[in-house]
C-alpha cells in the first residue's frame, strides 16, 4: 500500500512539475494576472440576471483566445552555445557567456533566452528512498504527502538558480554574445541540457517558445568558510624511500659528496660518470629526506537526517584543504566509500584544485564502521606531523582512534559537525553547529 501511494504521489508531482515548467514559459506576469481575472469574473458573473460581470468575463476570455492564437507558432531561427568556466563554487555567483547565432536572413529581436536543466525530475527510486534533511521534524501530514521531499529533491537535481536573459537584436547571419549568471546551490555537477527561446506575442500576455539542445556540465566545488589558522606542528619527519616526494617538497635529496661503493649500497645511488672515468663503483651521498606531512580525515558516515551536517563537514574539509596545501608540506586526504580512498597533495603531486574536485563529488555512506579508515591512517603514523579530523558522529571507535593518534605524538584538531542539541564532546573535539558554523570554527582558533 505504501509503495502504491508513493508511486501515485510521484506521478502526480511529476505531472504538476511539467505543467509548471510549461506555464512558467508560456505566461508572462500580465498573462498570470489575466488568468486570475478570468477565474474571479467567472465566479462573480454566474448569475447573469443580477450582475453584468459576465460581460467583463466575455471580454477577458476573448483577449485570452486572441493572445493564445498569436502565441501558437514560435518564430524560430536562433541557436545558442555557452562558454562556461572550468569550475564554480557553491553559493558564489558564476558569470559566463552565451553566444546566440541567427542563421536566417531576417532580423531577430524581442527574444528572451533561458537555460534548461538535464533530468530535472527526480527518479521514483530517489523519491521513495531519499529523505530530506529535516523530514523527521515535519508533521505527519507533510511526511505522508512528501511534498517537501519532492521540492528538496528537485532543487538538488537542478543545483542552481538561473534567470532569463534578454537577447539583443541579432542581425541576419550574425552572432551576439550575452553575459549571464547562475548561482550554484550545492557542490557537484550542474547538468545543462540546452536553451529555451521565448518571445512575447503582441498583446504581451503569452509567449511563443521553442527549445534547442546544447549539453554541458559545470563542476561546483564545495563552499568554503573562513577557517582559523591551526597550530599544527611544523616539524619535519624522516621518510624512508621518499626521494621522489622530497625532490619536490621539503628537504630534498641534496648532494653532499662522492665515496667508494660499500656492500649494501643501493644501485640507484651509483655515480655513473665517475664509474666511466675511474672504472670503480662510486656512490653519491645525499641528505636524508625530511618534510612536513599532515592528514585530513573526513568521516563519510552520515547518520539519518544528518545530510546538512555532512555537507558542512565537506565544506570544512575543503576550507582546510585549500589553506594547507602548499609547497612546504604534504597533505593526505583519507575518507571511505565502498573502499578507503587516500590522496596525497602538495607541490609535484595533486594540487589544491584537484583536492577540491575530489571533495566536490564525495558521497556520504550509511556504513558506520570506521576501522578501514583507522587502519589506513595508522600505517602513516610515524610520518605524520599533525591531523585534522572531521566527524558527523562520535562513538567509542572514533574516540579510540583519536586517542591513538595523540598517543603517537601526533597533534590533532577534531571537529564534530552536529546539531546544538548534541552534548559538547570535550576539549579534543570542537562541536560545530550546522546553523552557526563560524562560531564553532572560531573556538578552534582560540585554543592555547
Amino acid at each position: 500500500m505504501e509503495k502504491r501511494s508513493t508511486t501515485f504521489l510521484y506521478q502526480a508531482y511529476a505531472r504538476f512539475a511539467r505543467f509548471g515548467f510549461w506555464r512558467k514559459n508560456k505566461f508572462s506576469m500580465a498573462g498570470n494576472f489575466l488568468i486570475y481575472a478570468l477565474i474571479l469574473t467567472a465566479c462573480l458573473g454566474l448569475d447573469t440576471f443580477r450582475s453584468t460581470v459576465y460581460q467583463l468575463f466575455s471580454l477577458l476570455l476573448s483577449v485570452f483566445a486572441v493572445s493564445a492564437a498569436l502565441s501558437f507558432n514560435p518564430p524560430k531561427g536562433l541557436w545558442a552555445k555557452r562558454i562556461l568556466p572550468e569550475y564554480g563554487t557553491a553559493g558564489t555567483l558564476v558569470s559566463y557567456t552565451i553566444l546566440v547565432e541567427n542563421k536566417t536572413g531576417r532580423l531577430k529581436k524581442g527574444f528572451e533566452i533561458r537555460e534548461r536543466f538535464s533530468n530535472a525530475t527526480p527518479s521514483l527510486e530517489a523519491f521513495a528512498n531519499t529523505r530530506e534533511p529535516h523530514e523527521h521534524l515535519r508533521n505527519p501530514w507533510d511526511r505522508k504527502l512528501k511534498v517537501h521531499r519532492w521540492n528538496w529533491l528537485t532543487q538538488q537535481k537542478q543545483n542552481a538558480v538561473l534567470a532569463r536573459s534578454q537577447v539583443p537584436v541579432v542581425p541576419p547571419a550574425s552572432q551576439v554574445s550575452i553575459q549571464t549568471e547562475l548561482t550554484p546551490l550545492n557542490r557537484g555537477y550542474i547538468y545543462l541540457k540546452g536553451f529555451t527561446f521565448l518571445k512575447k506575442e503582441p498583446l504581451g500576455f503569452m509567449r511563443a517558445f521553442y527549445h534547442t539542445t546544447c549539453e554541458a556540465r559545470l563542476l561546483v566545488l564545495p563552499r568554503r568558510y573562513r577557517v582559523p589558522e591551526l597550530n599544527l606542528p611544523g616539524s619535519r619527519k624522516h621518510h624512508t624511500g621518499g626521494i621522489a616526494l622530497t625532490s619536490k617538497v621539503g628537504n630534498s635529496d641534496e648532494f653532499i659528496s662522492l665515496r667508494e661503493y660499500r656492500p649494501g649500497d643501493p644501485m640507484r645511488l651509483i655515480h655513473w660518470k665517475s664509474l666511466a672515468k675511474t672504472g670503480k663503483l662510486i656512490i653519491r651521498e645525499n641528505r636524508d629526506e625530511h618534510f612536513v606531512r599532515h592528514a585530513l580525515i573526513l568521516d563519510t558516515h552520515a547518520p539519518e537526517g544528518a545530510t546538512q551536517a555532512f555537507e558542512v563537514a565537506v565544506s570544512i574539509a575543503a576550507s582546510y584543504a585549500a589553506n594547507l596545501v602548499s609547497g612546504e608540506s604534504l597533505l593526505d586526504l583519507f575518507f571511505a566509500g565502498n573502499r578507503v580512498y587516500h590522496y596525497a597533495s602538495g607541490r609535484g603531486l595533486l594540487g589544491n584544485t584537484k583536492f577540491l574536485e575530489i571533495l566536490a563529488l564525495i558521497q556520504s555512506t550509511t556504513d558506520k564502521d570506521f576501522a578501514q579508515v583507522s587502519r589506513a591512517v595508522l600505517k602513516y603514523k610515524r610520518l605524520l606531523s599533525g591531523c585534522i579530523l572531521i566527524f558527523t558522529c562520535l562513538d567509542n571507535e572514533r574516540l579510540d582512534f583519536l586517542n591513538n593518534l595523540r598517543a603517537n605524538g601526533i597533534t590533532t584538531t577534531a571537529f564534530l559537525v552536529a546539531g546544538e542539541h548534541e552534548p559538547a564532546p570535550g576539549s579534543p573535539v570542537y562541536l560545530i553547529d550546522p546553523n552557526n558554523i563560524e562560531a564553532g570554527l572560531s573556538k578552534a582558533g582560540q585554543r592555547p
